[in-house]
């Protein structure tokens, strides 16, 4: 899988756990500033991808995402 397809799926189970349009989420789009995600929606989000792409993200790993981009690149490189 790669990093389109990475941020395609992730893209949509962002959007659909923020309630937020799918347009919103870019590769620059910052979690909580842009996206308007707290720590409670940051972990739901992390358990998600793990759930949807069967990878396991340590916490201290998930702490660092600032960015959509971030995690794309994390789970571009662990699929």
């Amino acid at each position: 899988m790669d990093s389109k397809e990475v941020f395609e799926k992730i893209k949509a189970l962002i959007s659909k756990k923020l309630e937020i349009d799918e347009n919103k989420v870019t590769l620059g789009a910052s979690f909580r500033k842009d996206l308007g995600a707290d720590s409670l929606d940051t972990y739901e989000l992390v358990y998600a991808i793990e759930e949807e792409l069967g990878v396991s993200i340590p916490d201290e790993k998930a702490n660092e995402f600032e960015t959509v981009k971030d995690a794309v690149d994390f789970l571009s490189s662990q699929l």
